[in-house]
């Protein structure tokens, strides 16, 4: 094995186990905060189980399966079984090359600790009829007020006992956007990012997010955090980092709202040249528009979403709606491509 290979096999190995260890001590504690401490730190160590065997140029079976055992070990004990379930596809693909009386005894442990894990949270969301309704229905957005309110105290008794399930903080966060409840739709968000900070989806609507649910200064600080890597970050993460500077420039001098507008405008240029789907594209088109118009001192209108791309949009909307307002509160419902939701 070349050394540096093995020398960041061995650091991700021992760095996992020692997250694993304080997660263990947390879990322990059984205090909420602690469990949901505990959730983080064992889906970093997941994370780390995975990037030290990817690390290996070549790795026995034996290898590969016990570190998908690991792997899917630390999403049940991180109480997020739709993690673990497809980390249980690891292993059983990673099994096939394996003897069966070894991989027997690989997975005593994990096997049935996965199955009880597996049975408790379907019949957790199998007991939530309005979950169930979301997973059929696919959306959020046509629930009435008063089946939100009933979704997201279904949902807050599944995360009591899951709490390491991102996708349904993300759901959370969804739901209490739509009821326009800052205040829980932030806490839910930051949730989820803590779960799964390398998830591009959370990170950029946290910019958008942060414009709407924060005091400004507390705001600024968030999108500030990744101002200085735009010019390499994602499509999405472009568009709401861009969106989030010209709401946070309404409440700032002159001179710094023409900054924002600018920085506004880098963002979408530098998003449209990265951008994969159309629904991205047009969106920052849709941004590009608004900050151009911006900086030549016009009033923008619902006219920069037709010449985007975006005249469907436009037509729902109100003919007097200040489109900015329209257009981020639109993207931070449902996101650029609609309701393709997070994972």
């Amino acid at each position: 094995m070349i050394p540096i290979v093995h020398d960041v096999y061995e650091v991700n190995l021992a760095t996992s186990g020692k997250l694993k260890l304080r997660a263990k001590g947390l879990l322990a504690e059984g205090t909420p905060d602690a469990v949901f401490e505990a959730c983080v730190l064992l889906h970093e160590a997941a994370r780390l189980q995975q990037l030290a065997v990817d690390s290996l140029p070549t790795r026995p079976a034996v290898t590969s399966l016990t570190s998908a055992v690991e792997e899917c070990w630390c999403y049940v004990e991180g109480r997020d079984p739709p993690h673990a379930a497809e980390a249980w596809g690891h292993v059983l693909r990673a099994r096939e090359g394996v003897e069966d009386r070894t991989s027997e005894a690989i997975l005593s442990r994990l096997a049935p600790r996965f199955a009880a894990s597996r049975h408790e949270f379907g019949r957790a969301v199998s007991a939530s009829p309005m979950l169930l309704a979301i997973r059929d229905a696919g959306h959020i957005a046509s629930l009435m007020p008063a089946e939100r309110s009933k979704a997201r105290g279904e949902l807050a008794q599944v995360l009591a006992k899951f709490p390491g399930t991102t996708s349904f903080w993300w759901m959370q966060y969804r739901l209490a956007e739509a009821d326009g409840n800052k205040k829980e739709a932030w806490e839910a968000l930051t949730r989820a990012r803590l779960l799964v900070p390398t998830n591009p989806r959370f990170l950029a609507m946290s910019l958008l997010v942060a414009a709407w649910a924060l005091p400004p200064s507390a705001a600024e600080q968030h999108i500030a955090g990744v101002r200085g890597s735009i010019d390499r970050a994602g499509a999405e993460v472009c568009l709401m980092y861009a969106l989030a500077e010209v709401a946070l420039a309404r409440k700032a001098s002159p001179d710094e709202r023409r900054r924002r507008w600018r920085r506004a405008r880098e963002a979408s240029d530098s998003g449209i040249a990265r951008a994969n789907t159309e629904g991205l594209r047009r969106n920052l088109r849709a941004a590009q528009l608004l900050a151009n118009e911006l900086l030549a001192g016009r009033q923008p209108t619902m006219e920069i979403l037709y010449l985007a791309g975006l005249g469907e949009v436009a037509a729902m909307a109100s003919p007097n709606a200040n489109v900015a307002d329209f257009l981020t509160a639109r993207l931070r419902r449902a996101g650029p491509d609609r309701e393709r939701e997070a994972a």
